[in-house]
C-alpha cells in the first residue's frame, strides 16, 4: 500500500488546505473558550464545576487504599508509567501494520510527539504561564470541606492545589495523544487511547488541581485549534513524507 493510500485513509489528513474544516474547527474552540468567561453561560460552568469536584473528590474520604492510589497516580513518578503506556500504543500500533509500512507508521507517531511537545512549551508553556498569566484558584483552594491528599498522605509529594489552574497540562497531554494517535490508528486502537486519556485526566480531577473546565475547556481548546493546524493543512503530509523517505534510505544503506 503506498503512501498516498494511506494518507486517505486518515480522516483529516490532507495534501492540501481543508479551510472550510479549519474554519469550523477555530469556531469550535471559540465558542467553546467563551463559554467559560461570557457571563450568561459562566455559572453553568462554575456549577458543572462544583458539581463534578465534590462527586470525584467525595470518593476519597476515609479511604485509604483509594487515596493511596490517587495519590500515586498523581506523583510525578507516574508519569513514566504513563510514557511507557503510550509507548506501547506506539509499538502495538506500527506492529500491526505491514512492515513495508512501518517506515510510515514511525514516521505519523514522529509527527504526533513532535506536535505534542511543541503544543505544550509553546502554547501551555510561553502564551498561558508567561504571557497570558491566567489566574484561576483550583477546586481545593475554592470549595469548603474538600479531602487534600496533601493532608492525608503527608509523606508523598502531591499536586492538589494550583494558582493558575487554567489550562492543565496534563488533560492538554492527555487530549492530544487520544485526538493525534486517534487519527493515525484507527477507531480500535483509538477508542482505547481515548479512554487512557480520560484516566490520564482523573488524577488532577480528583485530587483538585483542576477544574472539569480546566480540561474541557482550556485543553479542549487547545487540542481543537493546535490539531486542525496539523491535520487540515499539508503539514501532516509533508513531515511524514519527508521522514518516511529518511528512514528508508537509512534502511537501504543499512542493507547495503
Amino acid at each position: 500500500m503506498s503512501s498516498t493510500s494511506q494518507l486517505e485513509n486518515i480522516p483529516f489528513a490532507s495534501r492540501a488546505w481543508k479551510l472550510k474544516l479549519l474554519l469550523l474547527c477555530h469556531l469550535i474552540a471559540t465558542l467553546l473558550i467563551a463559554s467559560l468567561f461570557w457571563p450568561v453561560t459562566k455559572p453553568y460552568w462554575n456549577a458543572i464545576d462544583i458539581a463534578f469536584f465534590k462527586m470525584v473528590n467525595s470518593t476519597l474520604k476515609d479511604r485509604p487504599v483509594w487515596q493511596l492510589f490517587w495519590a500515586c497516580a498523581n506523583h510525578r513518578l507516574a508519569d513514566w508509567v504513563e510514557d511507557l503506556c503510550i509507548l506501547a500504543f506506539s509499538i502495538a500500533h506500527v506492529r500491526g501494520a505491514h512492515r513495508h509500512l512501518r517506515a510510515r507508521k514511525i514516521s505519523e507517531l514522529l509527527f504526533c510527539v513532535v506536535c505534542i511537545a511543541a503544543t505544550l512549551y509553546f502554547v501551555n508553556r510561553i502564551l498561558f504561564r508567561h504571557n497570558l498569566d491566567i489566574e484561576r484558584l483550583s477546586p481545593t483552594l475554592v470549595v469548603e470541606e474538600s479531602v487534600r491528599l496533601s493532608d492525608e498522605i503527608p509523606w508523598m509529594k502531591i499536586k492538589d492545589d494550583s494558582s493558575k489552574s487554567f489550562p492543565g497540562d496534563h488533560g492538554t497531554t492527555a487530549l492530544l495523544f487520544a485526538a493525534s494517535f486517534s487519527c493515525i490508528a484507527g477507531w480500535r486502537l483509538g477508542l482505547l487511547a481515548c479512554l487512557y486519556a480520560t484516566f490520564l485526566c482523573m488524577p488532577r480531577l480528583i485530587t483538585g488541581a483542576h477544574w472539569l473546565s480546566d480540561v474541557v475547556v482550556g485543553s479542549g481548546t487547545i487540542t481543537i485549534v493546535c490539531l486542525s493546524w496539523a491535520f487540515c493543512t499539508p503539514l501532516f503530509n509533508r513531515f511524514t513524507n519527508r521522514c518516511e523517505k529518511f528512514f528508508n534510505w537509512v534502511v537501504s544503506k543499512i542493507k547495503t
